[in-house]
């Protein structure tokens, strides 16, 4: 069997929405094509606090939406008809939900966002009787919200949509482009205005909306209507109070959509899709060409001139970064070892400072961790502003290449100072002044005073013996004397052996640290040096790549546009044939609906 045109200009047009990268056209395309057939799909679409779920209740005269303060569904709801009321979740891996219709508003609040595709609820109503589906969307409103996403995304299967705005104001102009949209891909809209019983100039609101309406070429008669009104008919049955509820008009149009010719409609439905969808891929084609127009404008003259100065402007980036990376290098290099020595320096006039004022015997024990600590922490503070002063460097080299390549920084070789393996400062060779040593250094004192003094005492005139109280006195004082001569020299050697060995030790500690600094500032350099050595060659690769483009690319870019130009006359080809064939559809379903 021959497939229908529309069939035919709606896949050829869906495979050039895929050829051209346009997967959402394509989807909204296939669901077009794959819609059931059978079946008449109504929304109803409009922004926050427009009275739209009062609306469908009204319209069913039953409370099937949420209303008011209630929580509204982030899906779309799905109304058909059923012999009882149901309602049924279903998630997004398709799990189906059975849930009670009074509960249905407490069930929706409680699911986390983003878990449910949408919600099915069967109502007993005559008019959804003949497959007339009616589809409450979530309110339209920032263009970033899944909600309004969701609303928008049920035009790929709509066959007719209502749109909602309340008598209090006429169309804003958000409202007024989201018709125009919904227009370009539905060929059935109407506008229900809604609370013209709370609005007493609803009918100059009306008024202005039509016009509005009718000067963006939008063509959706405008319904006012009102729900309360429409609800106190259902209570009471008056007639006249529902017919100036303004429902039947509505109630009427929704009859009229639900008894279109199924295979007409899919034909303009079809038509109307291929017609949208192809008018934003040739919008897109066209800015293609204009792009490329205003490429080869510049002239092939002026796009080598323009590459020859970025070749320029290269060269001399080269010779910054590498003329500034070997500067920083070199201060950096000069710097750490100053701090180093400056903060080892300070450790050494603390060394002098204890000694000079301490006895090593008595103080080295308390000493020696102070020195230990001292030390770790000058080469950890030594060390960590090593670390930022390189990660300034390669940033202020990436600076060179522009504020596009500040994040593109290599990982610098800087695991630590290594402080954890610091070698303990060694305890000297420390002499003590022993009870033995000062008796002997004592006798060895007063045996010179007791001879001078004996023997001046000794001479005739006084008669004294060698061994008397004044040469025994004498030398008690000179064996008091030289011990605490010999004690105060024995602690200068101390001290001046404990100096040199604290200071070798620091020393030690410079020397060492200070080779494994400039070891990894040279490790540093070289890391920085291999990438951005790299990344000046992919530059300079990229620029010639682009030159030898410009050269060849004339022919190329001619043969390109051409080829856009072909398929834009291609899908506005395809666009009139949609044309054609949706207007042929609409005589039909105008002869049969009048018939």
């Amino acid at each position: 069997m021959t497939a229908p045109a529309w069939l035919e200009v709606l896949n050829e047009t869906l495979d050039a929405c895929r050829t051209h990268g346009r997967a959402d056209l394509a989807e909204r395309l296939r669901r077009r094509r794959d819609a059931p057939a059978g079946q008449i799909r109504l929304g109803v679409l409009g922004f926050p606090k427009q009275g739209k779920g009062y609306l469908l209740n009204a319209v069913l005269n039953a409370p099937v939406c949420a209303v008011g303060d209630a929580a509204t569904p982030a899906v779309p709801t799905e109304i058909t008809y059923s012999a009882e009321p149901a309602a049924t979740l279903v998630g997004r891996s398709r799990e189906r939900i059975p849930v009670a219709v009074e509960r249905l508003t407490g069930e929706l609040g409680a699911r986390p966002a983003g878990t449910l595709s949408r919600v099915e609820v069967g109502v007993p109503r005559e008019l959804l009787s003949a497959g007339l589906v009616l589809v409450d969307t979530p309110p339209v409103g920032d263009p970033r919200s899944p909600r309004t996403a969701a609303a928008l995304d049920f035009l790929a299967e709509a066959d007719a949509v209502i749109l909602v705005s309340d008598a209090t104001d006429p169309l804003s102009a958000a409202e007024l482009a989201l018709a125009r949209h919904v227009r370009t891909w539905c060929p059935h809209v109407v506008l229900a205005l809604t609370k013209i019983d709370a609005s007493p100039g609803w009918r100059a609101v009306a008024e202005r909306n039509r016009a509005m309406l009718a000067e963006a070429g939008i063509d959706a008669p405008v319904l006012p209507v009102s729900a309360v009104v429409r609800q106190a008919a259902a209570k009471t049955g008056d007639a006249e109070l529902n017919a100036r509820s303004g429902f039947p008009e509505l109630l009427g149009w929704i009859a009229e959509q639900a008894a279109r010719p199924p295979e007409q409609s899919r034909a303009l439905l079809a038509a109307v899709g291929v017609r949208a969808a192809a008018a934003e891929l040739v919008e897109s084609l066209r800015d293609r060409v204009d792009a490329a127009g205003q490429d080869a404008g510049l002239g092939q003259a002026a796009l080598l001139q323009r590459a020859q100065r970025r070749a320029d402007d290269l060269r001399r980036q080269n010779t910054r970064w590498q003329n500034l990376l070997a500067d920083e290098i070199a201060d950096l290099m000069a710097d750490v070892e100053y701090d180093l020595r400056e903060r080892t320096r300070k450790i050494v006039n603390s060394i002098d400072q204890t000694f000079d004022e301490g006895d090593p015997a008595k103080v080295w024990d308390e000493f020696a961790p102070w020195l230990d600590n001292a030390l770790a922490e000058a080469v950890e503070t030594n060390y960590a502003w090593l670390t930022e002063r390189a990660q300034w460097t390669a940033q202020a080299v990436a600076a060179c290449f522009g504020a596009q390549y500040d994040h593109a920084l290599p990982e610098l070789p800087l695991d630590g100072s290594g402080v954890e393996n610091l070698d303990d400062v060694r305890r000297p060779k420390i002499e003590k002044f022993s009870i033995g040593q000062q008796a002997f250094t004592g006798l060895r004192g007063s045996y010179g005073g007791v001879l001078m003094f004996g023997l001046v005492t000794s001479l005739p005139w006084l008669g004294l013996p060698l061994i008397n109280p004044v040469s025994i006195s004498a030398g008690a004082a000179f064996a008091v004397k030289t011990i605490r001569d010999e004690g105060g020299m024995r602690l200068q050697r101390r001290q001046a052996v404990a100096k040199q060995a604290a200071q070798r030790h620091v020393d030690d500690v410079f020397l060492r640290f200070g080779k494994e600094s400039r070891d990894a500032i040279r490790v540093v350099q070289r890391r920085l040096r291999d990438h951005f050595t790299g990344l000046a060659e992919e530059l300079a690769d990229e620029l010639t790549r682009e030159r030898e483009t410009i050269m060849a690319g004339t022919a190329e870019r001619e043969r390109r546009t051409g080829h856009i130009r072909r398929e834009i006359d291609r899908l506005a080809g395809l666009h009139q044939r949609a044309g054609e064939l949706g207007t042929i559809a609409g005589r039909q379903q105008r002869r049969e609906l009048s018939a």
